[in-house]
């Protein structure tokens, strides 16, 4: 069960970064809403690491976490997918706080979908952590409780 809420999670991720990807390549419109300024977000020279959108990355990002959930779903003796989907995770957390950070700091403009972003992967690293946390548990033999997964 918590690796399909990790690989929906992810999906929605996915979303949020093709959105803000494509908006920046000047594909869609960059809806904000009455909280926050997507688009002085997405235009700061922050928007870009290596010439490459951050919102691209973070597409990378969540298609990999997405797959190494996937693999766990349907290869669920396989550990090593866990091991790199949360390492992901919890890399693109710290990211995003910084890229939050510059938005507080530096920027002085805040993207909803770059903190809609920042909760997601967030969520996703606390979920996985937690979860290898009790297979751990679990398969050192130091739980009575049977988790299903």
């Amino acid at each position: 069960m918590r690796y399909r809420l990790i690989l929906g999670l992810s999906l929605a991720g996915l979303g949020v970064s093709a959105y803000l990807w494509s908006a920046k390549a000047g594909a869609a419109q960059l809806m904000c809403g009455p909280v926050g300024d997507c688009a002085t977000v997405n235009s700061s020279p922050y928007s870009e690491v290596l010439g490459v959108p951050v919102a691209a990355w973070g597409a990378c990002l969540y298609a990999f976490i997405a797959l190494c959930s996937g693999a766990r779903i349907f290869a669920p003796g396989w550990r090593a997918p866990s091991f790199a989907g949360f390492a992901a995770a919890v890399a693109g957390a710290l990211f995003s706080l910084y890229l939050t950070a510059l938005e507080a700091f530096v920027i002085h403009a805040y993207c909803a979908w770059c903190i809609v972003s920042w909760v997601i992967v967030t969520s996703i690293a606390a979920l996985w952590g937690t979860t290898l946390w009790r297979e751990g548990k679990r398969s050192s033999g130091r739980s009575d409780h049977p988790v299903h997964e």
